[in-house]
């Protein structure tokens, strides 16, 4: 089974909207997900946030992202198993469609319906106000 470390983003607007991908493709094709993928050799989670989000909505998230918690996924017919990390930023902007989805801004309520459990799951915890862990680089000591 194939284990990868992913970071995901809740991303919101002023509005409270959620930044939303109907994924095109995979196992939860037509779903509604947070924006994420793999995390790259080198690469921090904050910084694999903010490629995936430009990567799969075209929103160039600007503020931090801040991390508050971690999901451990395993689905046996993909065989695939994944950490994780969920970071949350806001952003602004006209989303647009891309290979892995049509990324688009929704009210939870809109969306609740068609979320793939996974992102019900990771708004939850957001909403639940809890940090689970920070991230420390410590290489230079600085906290993201």
């Amino acid at each position: 089974m194939e284990m990868r470390p992913n970071a995901n983003a809740i991303v919101t607007n002023k509005e409270g909207k959620f930044l939303l991908v109907r994924l095109k493709k995979g196992p939860f094709t037509g779903g509604l997900c947070i924006p994420g993928g793999g995390v790259e050799p080198g690469e921090l989670s904050h910084e694999t946030a903010r490629r995936e989000v430009l990567e799969e909505t075209g929103i160039d998230v600007k503020s931090p992202f801040i991390p508050f918690g971690f999901c451990e996924l395993k689905h046996d017919k993909a065989k695939k198993q994944k950490i994780v990390m969920l970071l949350h930023a806001s952003a602004e902007g006209i989303p647009r469609e891309t290979d892995e989805g049509i990324a688009k801004w929704y009210s939870y309520e809109e969306a609740e319906k068609e979320l793939i459990p996974f992102a019900k799951e990771a708004i939850k915890i957001w909403r639940g106000g809890k940090v689970y862990f920070k991230l420390v680089n410590e290489e230079v000591g600085a906290r993201y």
